[in-house]
């Protein structure tokens, strides 16, 4: 879990990047330099997007034998095609696949081995390899697109000795150079050795739609713990008008910076010269420092030259007092803690308390630790189980006291039932609990480099009883447990997105998920002779709610505790640190095209049906989610849609649903904080790290 920089004295540097891997030469100067005094925090701005429309005439080409042409028709309409992203071949991969299941069409036939497959590097290579096509996949020792264009050039010419040759697809990004179609169509070579490249943009990259949100999270909840200051490093144009609104420095009139900002103590760095210019050309504003080199040790020597009191002082603060009304939360912090960057010193806080206070969870630790040395020094066997169970700053009535001092005595596991708990639960939440997400890779790929290696992702649904309270300790098996896959692969990041899922296994025990799900497993074919499916990777842990609206639509909303650090693994996937999607349950006796289809529907019974009401999509009721096969569409929206409180729960004074998720979130991560980080996991699984990968966050 990461730290709350008021408690490490750190300052925050906001890095708006998608954190690089294997390593971050940012994250790698950041966090040691004068003496661990920053805190990287990585905030992603960029996110890519399929285009269907694309995508569909990609599948148009194939299916309609556009790469072995018709009997009497001449030329095929393309010979090749080229591939110089993982984005690109993430694409083309969703098309090979979706024809695959629609089942119509042999693509060992509609793509033969004399297609080639031009790859520029190893990664695109074995994400190719992974979909088992009769295409030769060449290039990959090229390394850039310069040497990839000059390589096909000679391969292709030596395919096709004349003028008359069939296009070349090139599966690109809305940006990309255009070095390829240049080289192969210049009109500096011979006509007999040219070749026409027919450029088709599979995907296009913008900015992401959670970042203003992200970022405002993250400043605001440095702001509220009283963080002295805090920086912003600018990579690029990208975002910088969502940045400058969320810090509240553009006229919402001129659209142009404020002409008497007030005092501010959240500095911005600009990587250089030409995002610094955008800046003061499209909206006014002047960033405080430039780097003068675009590199880790660049931005570094702008913001040490230019700290705010030479930053003599660490930034301190307290963290908020939780009002005793409500649970202890935590919803903002989190997603501060999902990519620790740069200096989040974006608070706006312009005062600090001459005398720093002492964080809460810093005095927790501390008190830890003294009664720690007491038990030594008296020989006591004191237990700390008060510390752990109590949740920090929340007032109790006498009643609930006394209610979670019995319920204490109860052994079940991680979790505590209460009454009240129980009472306050909004009545839109039709259920709650822990929530995990798995992948598996392709048959034959032992490690996967992208989310195009990957056979399936899988999520797994643990109900927990409604006035359930999580406690410390490995989760009980209460035998409830759902299996649940996504064809896709990844989770809908927006409105656009609808994606189908099923219900694999329902209601099984975690021993069952371990015997028949995480497990790999060796398999005889007549042709590949013995295959071997990878055991199951955890990606990711958290809660969940499933909850109804006031217009009457279904949400699931999840909030990750695991991973600590959410990395690029869990950004390709589309999952957040809090995220939800709207959810609707097919209606098994209706239709569908054949590519959304299961062999064998789910088996409801007559009453279940009839609530369909003959119609094709119902809202979700956590009963149909217990019987296999059942269809249901997961759309992508904003966290804020699903947790809308009633307004007859708001007239009885019941919690807003984002209460009961956010003090869920809170136990769950004092649970994981108290066990064994990241691992308990494995704990809750009942599975050895050792005979499993620990959760990734890099591919």
């Amino acid at each position: 879990m990461a730290q709350n920089s008021s408690t490490t004295g750190k300052i925050p540097v906001l890095l708006l990047k998608t954190k690089s891997a294997p390593a971050d030469g940012y994250e790698e100067l950041f966090s040691t330099l004068d003496g661990n005094r920053y805190r990287p925090i990585f905030v992603p701005v960029l996110e890519h997007r399929f285009k269907q429309d694309a995508l569909d005439q990609v599948r148009e080409s194939i299916t309609s034998k556009g790469f072995i042409g018709v009997a009497g028709s001449g030329l095929t309409k393309y010979g090749a095609l080229i591939f110089t992203s993982q984005r690109a071949v993430e694409a083309f991969s969703n098309v090979v696949e979706d024809t695959r299941r629609e089942g119509k069409h042999s693509l060992e036939d509609l793509l033969p081995p004399n297609v080639p497959l031009y790859v520029v590097g190893p990664a695109t290579a074995r994400g190719l390899r992974a979909l088992n096509l009769p295409c030769p996949i060449v290039g990959e020792h090229t390394g850039n697109g310069d040497a990839l264009a000059g390589f096909i050039l000679e391969h292709y010419h030596g395919l096709y000795h004349d003028s008359d040759k069939p296009p070349i697809l090139f599966l690109v990004g809305e940006k990309r150079r255009d070095i390829i179609p240049t080289t192969l169509q210049s009109e500096n070579l011979p006509q007999e050795r040219r070749s026409r490249v027919d450029e088709l943009v599979v995907y296009e990259t913008g900015e992401m739609l959670s970042f203003k949100s992200e970022f405002s999270s993250i400043w605001q909840t440095y702001q509220k713990d009283q963080v002295q200051h805090q920086w912003v490093v600018v990579f690029s144009p990208t975002g910088c008008k969502a940045m400058l609104e969320s810090l509240g420095l553009l006229d919402a009139t001129t659209g142009k910076a404020k002409s008497t900002p007030a005092a501010r103590n959240i500095l911005v760095a600009t990587i250089g010269p030409t995002t610094r210019d955008y800046l003061i050309n499209e909206f006014g504003f002047s960033p405080d420092v430039s780097a003068e080199c675009p590199s880790p040790d660049g931005i570094a020597k702008a913001i040490r030259s230019s700290s705010p009191h030479k930053e003599e002082d660490a930034t301190a603060g307290t963290k908020r007092k939780a009002d005793a009304s409500l649970p202890q939360t935590k919803p903002k912090a989190k997603a501060a803690r999902k990519q620790t960057t740069l200096e989040e010193t974006l608070g706006k806080e312009h005062e600090t308390p001459e005398v720093p206070r002492v964080d809460q969870d810093m005095k927790d630790a501390s008190e830890d630790e003294q009664q720690k040395e007491e038990i030594k020094e008296e020989g006591a066997k004191q237990s700390d189980e008060d510390q752990h169970h109590r949740k920090p700053d929340v007032a109790q009535t006498p009643a609930e006291h006394e209610e979670s001092s019995k319920a204490k005595t109860n052994d079940n596991g991680a979790i505590e039932e209460s009454s009240q708990r129980e009472k306050k639960l909004p009545s839109n939440i039709l259920e709650k609990g822990i929530i995990y997400f798995f992948t598996r890779n392709r048959v034959g790929i032992e490690d996967s480099d992208s989310v195009g290696d990957l056979q399936r992702t899988f999520f797994v649904l643990r109900p927990l009883p409604p006035g359930a309270k999580i406690v410390d300790g490995a989760l009980p098996d209460l035998k409830n447990n759902r299996l649940l896959a996504l064809p896709k692969k990844a989770f809908p990041k927006s409105k656009k997105d609808k994606f189908m899922a099923f219900v694999e296994k329902a209601p099984v025990t975690i021993q069952d998920l371990k015997d028949d799900f995480f497990r790999g497993s060796e398999y005889e074919t007549r042709t590949q002779g013995t295959r071997q499916q990878q055991p199951v990777a955890t990606v990711g842990e958290g809660v969940y709610a499933i909850t109804r609206t006031e217009d009457r639509t279904t949400h699931l909303a999840y909030a990750l505790t695991i991973p600590t650090e959410l990395g690029e693994v869990q950004e390709d996937l589309g999952l957040r640190s809090q995220g939800s999607f709207i959810i609707s349950v097919k209606n098994p006796k209706r239709s569908g095209p054949a590519s959304a289809q299961l062999p064998q529907g789910p088996e409801f019974p007559e009453e279940i049906i009839e609530e369909f009401r003959g119609l094709a999509w119902s809202e979700v009721k956590p009963k149909y989610l217990d019987y296999e096969n059942c269809q249901i569409l997961l759309i992508g929206e904003s966290t804020e849609s699903a947790m809308e409180p009633l307004k007859k729960d708001q007239k009885h004074g019941k919690e807003e649903p984002k209460e009961e998720l956010e003090a869920l979130e809170h136990e769950d991560e004092l649970r994981v904080k108290h066990l064994h980080g990241d691992d308990t996991i494995f704990d809750d699984l009942n599975i050895s790290k050792k005979d499993y990968s620990q959760v990734p966050t890099t591919w």
